[in-house]
């Protein structure tokens, strides 16, 4: 399970989620029991090949573009569902699930893992006041239970540094929609190529960002070789008409040690909803926990501290007169 975390450690440092705390929480809940199989169809599909790290500036606008088109200003209630897939030396699993975003710092992210025979849940949610985090496996009750108290966070925020501690905060996944997930992609990778495609779906805008020159030696020096598993290319694809990003793959190379990338790790975001209002009767349902007689891990000393130190760090200096 080691390179499964490492792996999915950098891709959610690089930005696969928004959602990709949950993607480390689902996988790292895995029993590694999954053999990887072949390459599938989508992965013969391509030759395997990173672009050069040479900027596009095409991809670069259109991700501009799709930020534009789904910033917080604009969707303030968001609903989709989400489907993902991993297959990695000792981790291969699905997972499909449901993510709802509502004004005032709520959410929902449901996803069901099918590692083989097992079963299980994760869930993250908040309704403005608490955020909580929980896995359950079928059968049986939440464990791995933790709170976070948000209002105890924000009212930290009052000082001259707490817009900017608001704003890197709510950057976290999940509290505005794929804004994160963009965010990342777009100032982590260098993105090296776009093309349009045609697909049974409609056209698509093809992506694909890769690891600059410094950011690769400094994840993998020289002198070692490129480890198995380890992403060294993201392809993103755009709806062409609504700059939505439909799907995002990350390929590496194979554990055979032939060196040539496959799809590692691959996300779907269908049937998005925008800007659609639920009831006061939905929101009561869908934003709240109840953890059952467990075990609850409080959150809110260690990131409050965390926080504090961060507002000193923004603080500014005094200057001598």
């Amino acid at each position: 399970m080691w390179i499964s975390r490492f792996l999915l450690a950098v891709v959610g440092g690089a930005g696969l989620v928004a959602l990709s705390a949950m993607l480390t929480r689902t996988a790292a809940s895995v029993a590694p029991a999954l053999s990887v199989g072949g390459p599938t169809a989508q992965d013969s599909a391509a030759n395997g090949t990173a672009p050069a790290p040479i900027a596009d500036p095409e991809a670069r606008r259109c991700l501009e573009r799709t930020l534009d088109a789904f910033q917080p200003g604009r969707v303030a209630w968001l609903e989709m569902e989400i489907w993902q897939k991993a297959q990695l030396p000792g981790c291969a699993y699905e997972a499909e699930g449901s993510y709802r975003l509502a004004p005032g710092q709520r959410f929902r992210l449901e996803m069901h893992t099918h590692p083989g025979k097992d079963e299980g849940t994760s869930l993250s949610v908040s309704d403005g006041r608490t955020l909580w985090q929980a896995d359950r496996p079928v059968p049986g009750a939440w464990e791995n239970v933790t709170r976070l108290n948000l209002s105890n966070l924000f009212a930290l925020m009052n000082g001259p540094a707490g817009p900017q501690l608001r704003n890197e905060f709510l950057q976290r996944p999940h509290f505005q929609g794929m804004t994160s997930l963009l965010i990342h992609l777009r100032d982590r990778l260098l993105w090296a190529k776009s093309e349009r495609l045609r697909q049974p779906s409609g056209e698509v805008i093809h992506l694909v960002g890769v690891w600059s020159k410094e950011e690769a030696l400094r994840i993998v020096p020289p002198e070692f070789p490129w480890p198995a598993a380890l992403p060294r290319q993201c392809h993103l694809y755009l709806d062409a008409q609504t700059y939505w990003p439909k799907r995002v793959e990350w390929w590496g190379p194979n554990a055979n040690g032939d060196n040539v990338d496959r799809m590692l790790v691959q996300m779907e975001f269908r049937n998005p909803v925008f800007n659609r209002p639920l009831s006061d009767d939905e929101c009561q349902r869908l934003f709240a926990f109840h953890p059952g007689e467990t075990d609850i891990e409080d959150r809110t000393p260690t990131v409050t501290a965390e926080m504090t130190k961060r507002a000193g760090e923004l603080a500014p200096r005094p200057t001598n007169r």
